[in-house]
């Protein structure tokens, strides 16, 4: 198997922008509240597990980080990534285990007491921001096994003999010095401004 630069940046972004759609969406609908027995309560996933959407833009970070991170800085990004991908499938897997600890911010606020609801529906969003956190840390563990053969960008480094103009080297060589420029006339204008005669 061989895992591309591109092909590993694709991947931690599509996981990202997954985590961060889904985590958007509702993932709790609580009913039967104390109190307002017809009403019915949503919680979006981002309310549900505030570290989804943090996690998300660490998985989009990291994306981007590893089109331009080295070797150290490549090592960096895929911890990161399988850091951010554990704690959003922990997160996802506490609200489906448990909705009524999840939801009970939102429900306690509607309601106005501390009581929990009486029923809750988990939707299918969490789970796939569950997918999404996996796909996020598979891709760390996919960078720190096959990222050690990528190449290092060299784009935007400048080499010294570059950075220098190939004339001047070459005079030097040759033990002869650059020609005085001319005077312009703007030069002939300041100097007549200032008194003197450039003539």
């Amino acid at each position: 198997m061989n895992l591309t630069r591109r092909t590993a940046v694709l991947w931690a972004l599509a996981a990202g922008v997954i985590i961060l759609g889904t985590g958007a969406q509702t993932w709790i609908h609580s009913s039967q509240i104390p109190g307002l027995p017809g009403t019915s309560v949503t919680t979006s996933g981002n309310e549900a597990a505030a570290v989804v959407p943090a996690m998300a833009l660490v998985g989009l970070a990291g994306g981007i980080a590893l089109s331009m991170a080295r070797r150290v800085g490549r090592w960096v990004a895929s911890v990161l990534l399988m850091l951010a991908g554990l704690a959003t499938v922990w997160a996802s897997l506490q609200a489906v285990l448990d909705p009524a600890a999840a939801a009970r911010p939102q429900v306690s606020e509607t309601s106005g007491m501390t009581a929990d609801a009486g029923a809750y529906a988990v939707t299918v969003w969490p789970w796939l921001t569950l997918v999404g956190g996996v796909l996020l840390g598979l891709c760390g563990v996919a960078v720190l096994i096959f990222g050690r053969g990528w190449r290092v960008n060299r784009r935007y480094e400048v080499t010294p003999s570059s950075a220098a103009p190939a004339g001047t080297a070459a005079g030097t060589a040759a033990g002869t010095a650059t020609p005085a420029t001319e005077p312009t006339a703007i030069d002939a204008w300041d100097e007549l401004s200032r008194g003197s005669d450039p003539t």
